[in-house]
């Protein structure tokens, strides 16, 4: 089912730096500044921009929190490899080795390793498979390119407090501008929608920070969505209301891959479709989160549903 394609949501957001925000390069310049931001070569001019990569992780740790928060336990530690003894400071996490580390006995299919995975592994992926969401690198939006702010600090000693002698370092972080990422959620779940809206509702009111210093007033952003559409295949069952491939999926799918059957009350109606091919898209730009506010009880109630991460542990090493 997995390798169909059924469905997908495409947002485009324009995040604004609230605070200055630096996500590191690894690596100094020449003029010797410690710390810079990633930058690459786009159009022939050097741009700053903010990773993909940096942007789904601090995201993914965002939908963990809420997750955790509404359920305990019903995501795993991602990182936490059962043969690897690794502390885990909270106790009723001691167990939630990542669903990556996870298998069934003689059943490790793609089907078994979805209905095993945790929220956070259904929808942002594992070491087993990717996953139902993805983001691109942000990069500045014409004529709104950021500034450079270069500032100094200094080491903190982990255990007095005080200043560390002679541990000083320089950084650079970007002040200002507007970058744009295109954020695309495939062959989605009802739920899973509904954890994307939360995470679009706490970007746009500054609770999500970016890149390094966050604890020291840097990282904090502010992501305003420009546009929000919904696709589905045209086919003679294209839906008039919003669903998920719990409904679209046949019921043999919907077993084996342990779709969670959710459907909201009354229906959440969808505006007129644009045709484009084989595709129908709905067009939510004006009214995104306030249509699809009745949808997010969903989420809290896949967690209860699902139970958190499923599947065998194995604490064996393998031969080199």
């Amino acid at each position: 089912m997995m390798r169909n394609w059924l469905c997908q949501a495409d947002v485009t957001i324009e995040i604004e730096p609230v605070d200055p925000v630096l996500v590191k390069s690894g690596y100094a310049t020449l003029d010797g500044t410690d710390m810079v931001p990633v930058s690459t070569f786009r159009n022939g001019q050097q741009v700053y921009y903010l990773p993909g990569t940096s942007l789904k992780g601090v995201l993914r740790s965002h939908f963990e929190r809420i997750a955790r928060t509404l359920q305990p336990g019903s995501v795993c530690l991602p990182y936490h490899d059962p043969k690897r003894k690794l502390p885990v400071p909270v106790e009723a996490e001691k167990q939630s080795y990542g669903c990556g580390y996870r298998s069934r006995e003689g059943n490790d299919t793609t089907a078994a390793v979805y209905a095993d995975s945790c929220a956070a592994c259904r929808q942002f992926g594992s070491l087993k498979f990717a996953g139902r969401f993805s983001i691109g690198d942000a990069y500045p939006a014409p004529k709104h390119e950021p500034t450079i702010e270069s500032r100094n600090g200094v080491g903190i000693d982990r255990f007095t407090g005080g200043t560390v002698r002679g541990v000083l370092f320089d950084l650079q972080a970007l002040v200002g501008g507007r970058f744009v990422a295109k954020i695309r959620l495939a062959n989605f779940e009802l739920w899973q929608l509904a954890g994307l809206k939360l995470l679009l509702d706490d970007f746009a009111d500054e609770m999500i920070a970016v890149g390094s210093g966050r604890s020291r007033g840097l990282g904090r952003v502010r992501g305003v969505v420009k546009s929000f559409s919904l696709t589905y295949l045209r086919t003679a069952s294209t839906p008039e209301s919003l669903v998920g491939i719990g409904q679209l999926a046949g019921a043999q799918e919907r077993a084996s891959y342990r779709l969670h059957d959710w459907t909201p009350e009354p229906p959440i109606e969808l505006p007129t479709a644009a045709v484009h091919g084989l595709r129908r898209r709905y067009d939510l730009d004006a009214d995104w989160s306030q249509r699809l506010r009745t949808l997010v009880p969903a989420f809290e109630a896949f967690l209860q549903w699902h139970g958190g991460p499923q599947g065998n542990v194995s604490r064996q090493r393998t031969s080199a």
